[in-house]
């Protein structure tokens, strides 16, 4: 898993991404019992956020969901460069046995800037970059992401004010 988040990282094409982390998403054991981490979070009803929630978060419906897996969600940008798509977009991603130190470390190997959060009493924090910021937050033994890329921020509101809000909504719904 922590190799399909360098992929998105390292600005490898959606295609990559996304095939990568569906095949890790249906691969991997879910532990039984009542502290499994699919108590507080369900990747493949997209963290409890709709469609609506992410178009009211990036002020504009220039987003399309084309993912729904049980790794996660994502919401491809409606840009394009001639007849290409950009690739870009919001995502939620469910890492599953990882924890917050690898993916800090693979968010500074990026480049990005790091700030420590909370959010409803979960360790977590945000990476961004002028085009793209993330929020992971720990739950149990995984970590859950909220992220938003764009190859034009100035359409956008703050993109780390996108994920943040798209996170404290998942994190309202599901705790």
């Amino acid at each position: 898993m922590a190799r399909a988040a360098t992929l998105l990282r390292g600005g490898t094409t959606l295609v990559v991404m996304v095939g990568a982390l569906v095949g890790c998403g249906s691969s991997q054991p879910t532990p039984a019992g009542p502290s499994t981490p699919a108590a507080v979070f369900r990747a493949a009803d997209c963290g409890a956020v709709a469609d609506a929630d992410v178009n009211k978060a990036a002020g504009k419906a220039l987003f399309t969901k084309v993912v729904v897996s049980d790794a996660g969600c994502f919401w491809q940008e409606n840009t394009t460069i001639g007849d290409f798509g950009v690739g870009m977009g919001i995502s939620t991603w469910w890492y599953r046995g990882s924890d917050l130190d690898t993916e800090r470390s693979l968010e500074r190997k990026a480049g990005r800037t790091l700030t420590e959060l909370s959010l409803n009493g979960h360790k977590g924090f945000k990476a961004y970059d002028e085009n793209a910021c993330s929020v992971y937050v720990a739950k149990g033994n995984d970590v859950i992401t909220w992220s938003i890329q764009t190859m034009n921020p100035g359409m956008l509101p703050d993109l780390c004010t996108v994920a943040e809000q798209l996170a404290q909504l998942s994190q309202d719904r599901m705790n």
